[in-house]
Parts: structure tokens; C-alpha cells; sequence
């Protein structure tokens, strides 16, 4: 038997406490009534008065209460020799749908299993259950945890998406395989359609191993495209299934441009920028310049533009505030709050074409949010086997493969029994 915390076992101090009552306490003197004093001859032995245990029952329910409290607290566990499976298959989720993959797996021995490459490794019962879910994979974190699987090798089959790697490589002390199943076919997924004046935008993502791309289309409504009865979805006929993406309206984007007069052809650089932008994303920006002494604090803007020596205002907004940094190798850098940007350089005709101001711009405005969002999802980028290998580090002692059984249910059990027990007998002997 072992315990997860070995350190409360100092509680069972705490038995000194009982024997100290029982030691001290006296039981209740009883009383005789006589009729007369006067014939009784005084004895002449000595009286003596010594401590002894009293109530030996009760003492030993109580003592036993203090010590399964103490053992619940350090919570024991019984450790039983266990067999350990030859092989272990863990297999991506996403995988199990492809009857050809899962083939190879029919004719596997009893000393072998299959688990599925998600939280808790469960073994493979349920596929329906498993294919009609979408999560995010977490391929280091789930690593760590195939240490604590009783096997003597690990093959993992998965498909090695590129977001599934966060944080550092770790270390594992079973020798483990990864099979990274490569897809050479392009998947297309159309993602969300925005309303136009003259139509609708598609916007369709298209991930391969290596990369992932968004384009975007005109596209009118006809036989292919129809909108839902709601007006809120677009329905994509010729796919099985048949495709249903969300709709949304394209607001304006309002800016509010503040500058003082030694910037004021930063502010046309700018300007222009952001009429570009317009043209290339379709979509109407309203810019509302000002000099920086005409600030109007509940101005209705998606962003201000500050091009001012003075301290820029409070906002919750986006901000672009100009502040000169010779250092800088951008023109435009996020600032130390969030949604602040700092414009580091003067802008002129050369920089701002070498250094893509309105790409610069493009990224500080965030425009089709809905779309980033969406596109992680289908993003289907994949890295080779050696950027998957785990570092494996053997363990100096030779590891018992032991299995715990956890055994306080049946401490609370005994516990509740000598509760009960202990109140009935203080109960009939007045204690």
C-alpha cells in the first residue's frame, strides 16, 4: 500500500488526544442510601488513588475514527501487479471515419488495443459517437499523458495538423512512433458570404499539408446559391451534404483621423492608404480627419488614427498613435495595450510603397474577423514525423508495472459504521 500524501500520516498524533480524556475522566460515583452510620467500623486500610483507562470500548471506536480520518486525508492506495499490453494503436479521431485506414487494424491479438488521440485516451468503442465531434488537438499534451499507459510500445497514427503543436517538445519515458497520415488532396470549404450592394462575397477556405488560403468571389444567387427562408444563411446546392454557410451584413468602417499640422502629409499617405484599401476590400471606409484641438471624446469610430505629438486620448478603440522609433524595422508596431498600435516613422512616396503601409494597415483593422475565426477550423496545414517525435528518456530505476486501486470509498464506508457505533455505545454508558 503507498499514499498520495504520505505527510498527513503525522496527524496520527492527534490519538494522544483521546487517551489523555480517557486517562483524566472518572466515572460517575454511584450512590448507596443506608440507614444509619453509626455501626459501621472504620477500616483501616489505606486508600490510594491511581490513574487508570476508563471506558476501554469507547476508547478504541475513537482512536480508530481519528485514524481513518488521517488515512483518508494521506489517501492510501493498493497497488496490484497488472499485465501490459504488447502494442498500443492511437489513432487521430478524424480518422476512423476512412473505412481503407481502419482496415488494417481488423486482425489485431487480444495483447493489443486501440485508443483514439484525444483527452483520456479512450479505447475505441463508439465511433459514430467520436466522428460527429471537432476539437482542437493538443499533440504534446496528449503525449505526456501516454506515460501513464501499461503497454511496452506506442504506434500513433495521425494526421500531424501544424495547430496541433503548442509549447515546448516534452519528455516521455515510452518509446513512441508517430505515423503521420499525409493527404495529397486540396480540401475546399466555403466559410461565410458577406452582403454586397451587387451580390453576395463568398469567401472559401483551401488547405492543403503545406498551406492554407482564403479567397474570396462574386458570387449572385440562382440555382448554385438560394438564401435560407430566414435571409441569414446561404445554402450551396451540387454537395453532398449540401453546404449551409452563415451571412453577414458588412457595416462601414469609421475612422476617426486626428493630426497635427508638421504631419499633415502623413495624413494624405494615410488617407490614400486607406482608400485603397476600400477598393480592394469593397467595402466603404469613412475617414473624418480633424487637428489634434478639435478632439471629440464620444466620437462614433471603429479606430483612431492619431498623428500628434500630444499624448494620444483614452480609448477602448483600435489606435494608431504617431511615435517616432529610429530603432524600429517596421513602420507599424502593436503597442503596449491591447488594440494600440504605434506608427515609428515619418511616412514619404519611398517607405510607404517598401514598407506596405496598407498592408500594415490592413492588419491593424482586422477587417472580416468572422472569417479568421472560421478558418482555423479548416485549417489542414500537416508537419513531417521528425517534428512530431517526442524526446524519450528512459528511467534510471527499472518502473513495476503496478495498477492503484483507490481504496477510500471503502475508508468512508468503515468510517460512517464507526461513527454510528461509537454514539450508540457514549449513548448507553452516559460518556
Amino acid at each position: 500500500m503507498s499514499f498520495a500524501h504520505p505527510s498527513y500520516l503525522w496527524a496520527l498524533l492527534g490519538l494522544l488526544v483521546p487517551i489523555a480524556i480517557h486517562l483524566w475522566s472518572k466515572k460517575e460515583a454511584k450512590t448507596i442510601k443506608i440507614g444509619s452510620v453509626q455501626w459501621l467500623s472504620e477500616s483501616k486500610s489505606k486508600q490510594s488513588s491511581s490513574i487508570q483507562l476508563n471506558e476501554w470500548w469507547l476508547l478504541v471506536l475513537r482512536m480508530g475514527i481519528i485514524s481513518l480520518l488521517v488515512l483518508l486525508m494521506a489517501k492510501p492506495q493498493w497497488q496490484s501487479k497488472v499485465s501490459n499490453t504488447s502494442l498500443t494503436y492511437i489513432i487521430e479521431p478524424e480518422l476512423v471515419q476512412y473505412t481503407g485506414f481502419m482496415s488494417r487494424f481488423n486482425e489485431i491479438s487480444d495483447d493489443q488495443e486501440i485508443r483514439l488521440l484525444r483527452k483520456g485516451l479512450p479505447l475505441k468503442e463508439k465511433e459514430q459517437d467520436i466522428i460527429a465531434q471537432h476539437f482542437l488537438l493538443d499533440y504534446w499534451g496528449l503525449a505526456s499523458e501516454m506515460d501513464a499507459l501499461q503497454t511496452d510500445s506506442i504506434v500513433v497514427f495521425t494526421k500531424g495538423l501544424a495547430k496541433g503543436l503548442k509549447g515546448a517538445r516534452p519528455e516521455t519515458k515510452h518509446k513512441m512512433h508517430w505515423v503521420v497520415i499525409d493527404s495529397a488532396l486540396a480540401k475546399e470549404t466555403p466559410l461565410l458570404a458577406y452582403k454586397k450592394k451587387n451580390g453576395l462575397q463568398l469567401f472559401t477556405g483551401k488547405s492543403t499539408p503545406f498551406d492554407t488560403k482564403v479567397t474570396n468571389k462574386n458570387v449572385n444567387l440562382g440555382d448554385e446559391f438560394t438564401l435560407s427562408n430566414s435571409g441569414d444563411s446561404l445554402v450551396i446546392s451540387g454537395t453532398n451534404p449540401v453546404d449551409k454557410i452563415p451571412v453577414y451584413v458588412q457595416k462601414s468602417i469609421k475612422i476617426a483621423l486626428y493630426y497635427t499640422d508638421s504631419l499633415q502629409k502623413d495624413k494624405s499617405y494615410i488617407e490614400a492608404s486607406l482608400k485603397a484599401l476600400s477598393i480592394y476590400l469593397d467595402r466603404e471606409i469613412q475617414v473624418e480627419s480633424s487637428l489634434d484641438t478639435e478632439v471629440v471624446s464620444d466620437k462614433e469610430a471603429d479606430a483612431i488614427i492619431w498623428l500628434s505629438a500630444k499624448p494620444s486620448p483614452k480609448t477602448t478603440k483600435k489606435l494608431l498613435a504617431f511615435k517616432e522609433d529610429a530603432l524600429s524595422q517596421s513602420m507599424v508596431i502593436p503597442g503596449v495595450e491591447k488594440h494600440s498600435f504605434y506608427l515609428t516613422k515619418r511616412i514619404n512616396s519611398e517607405n510607404a510603397i517598401t514598407e506596405r503601409l496598407t498592408e500594415q494597415l490592413l492588419q491593424m483593422l482586422e477587417v472580416n474577423g468572422e472569417v479568421e475565426k472560421l478558418v482555423a477550423e479548416v485549417d489542414h496545414r500537416s508537419v513531417s514525423t521528425a517534428e512530431l517525435e517526442t524526446t524519450y528518456t528512459p528511467s534510471k530505476k527499472k518502473q513495476k508495472q503496478m495498477a492503484s486501486q483507490n481504496v477510500n470509498p471503502y475508508l468512508w464506508l468503515i468510517l460512517l459504521v464507526l461513527l454510528l457505533v461509537e454514539r450508540f455505545v457514549a449513548y448507553k454508558r452516559k460518556q
